[in-house]
């Protein structure tokens, strides 16, 4: 089966050999953002024309027929969009990655951030070797044996230190440490997209028993994991880390993906997403002017958990617990996650919504293992039955 591809691009053509996935970094975030320095104001517009550092920045891409991009030249035809970046005061919590956050929040050290069970356990090499080529799996495993630990497996001086025996693995074999601080770990708890930790018991140098875990301790705990301890939970540390599952760094859509529909008149509409990235650069820049005016504690908590609320609304608008964001007429917002799924969405409603010539109605979704022949005889049977 051969395939003729034409192309207007001088670039060579190369073979596909893999597709790797993983999370964007804060950095590759900002290697790929055309606005340098961030987005830092919400307004769009400035004397008539898009606002340079707005979000309607001219870098980002074309919004009329006889203007040209700023970053490649192109027209509306010609230039594909490029992404910005807003610089977020504080760390918030990544919907779409919170169970997965929570989950390794509890298979790490509260203050070390250290693994809660020794890389050299025996029952880790057996997780690491039965999960060769399929790491994804790996997680849950160690989170498995993982959950139940209350404390954080020091060395033997930290052993000798809070007054315990050296205990032994299944095989007979001595456990030593791997350094940990050998410190009692508090059991995490959600709610909404509150996390809290509360300990069962109290460390010398602590009397808390209960306190609200923000997305900035979270991201301290990340950090501070090693790329071995990474690779153990299942990521490899060149494409994901346990910390970029936090948003630091906001990447902002091209302006192809949110166009402002055009009213009577000159009057513009906005794009919902439009909407939604107004509210998180408001909310940032208030975060950042109290923090630099020396606010109240309990003043900036409020402004980073608004600040929380616009950065998961824009992801999914459909949160249990959470009010809806709403337009000024009342409407709920089109979040990312809504532009996506469901039978009107872009993978099912846009992408594979073709109308063919010869076919009956057929259920074939995309399956890497299904060949191209089996999908044609599907089809073909599908005829058979129909008529």
């Amino acid at each position: 089966m051969s395939m003729i591809i034409t192309t207007d691009s001088k670039a060579p053509l190369r073979e596909v050999k893999k597709v790797q996935f993983g999370i964007l970094s804060p950095d590759e975030v900002r290697r790929m953002s055309v606005t340098e320095g961030g987005i830092k104001y919400p307004e769009i517009y400035e004397g008539g024309r898009p606002k340079l550092g707005g979000l309607m920045d001219p870098r980002q891409g074309v919004i009329d027929k006889t203007s040209r991009c700023q970053t490649c030249a192109g027209n509306m035809a010609t230039c594909p969009g490029h992404f910005g970046h807003v610089e977020l005061a504080k760390p918030v919590f990544h919907v779409g990655f919170l169970k997965k956050s929570i989950k390794v929040l509890r298979c790490v050290c509260f203050y070390c951030s250290k693994l809660l069970v020794s890389p050299n356990n025996p029952k880790i090499k057996e997780i690491i070797a039965k999960s060769k080529g399929q790491p994804r799996k790996r997680l849950a495993h160690v989170y498995d044996l993982c959950k139940g630990k209350n404390i954080c497996e020091g060395g033997d001086e930290i052993d000798a230190k809070l007054g315990q025996e050296s205990t032994m693995h299944d095989d007979g074999t001595k456990k030593s440490g791997h350094g940990g601080c050998g410190r009692y770990q508090p059991s995490i708890r959600q709610s909404g997209l509150d996390l809290t930790a509360e300990w069962k018991h109290i460390n010398e140098d602590s009397q808390e028993r209960k306190i609200a875990l923000s997305a900035e301790r979270v991201f301290e705990i990340f950090k501070h994991i090693t790329d071995e301890e990474c690779v153990v939970l299942g990521m490899d540390p060149k494409y994901a880390r346990p910390d970029w599952m936090l948003v630091t760094v906001l990447p902002v859509p091209p302006l192809p993906v949110r166009p402002a529909v055009v009213m009577f008149g000159s009057a513009r509409n906005q794009d919902d997403l439009t909407h939604k990235l107004s509210d998180i650069v408001k909310a940032n820049n208030e975060l950042i002017r109290n923090e630099q005016s020396g606010a109240a504690a309990h003043i900036i908590a409020e402004n980073i958990k608004m600040l929380q609320f616009h950065v998961a609304t824009i992801v999914d608008n459909e949160l249990p617990g959470l009010p809806r964001a709403m337009q000024k007429s009342g409407r709920p917002l089109k979040s990312i996650k809504q532009r996506l799924k469901s039978k009107e969405g872009r993978i099912r409603g846009n992408l594979m919504g073709k109308r063919v010539d010869f076919s009956a109605r057929t259920v074939i979704t995309p399956d890497p293992n299904l060949c191209i022949w089996e999908r044609k005889q599907s089809i073909s049977w599908c005829k058979i039955y129909c008529t």
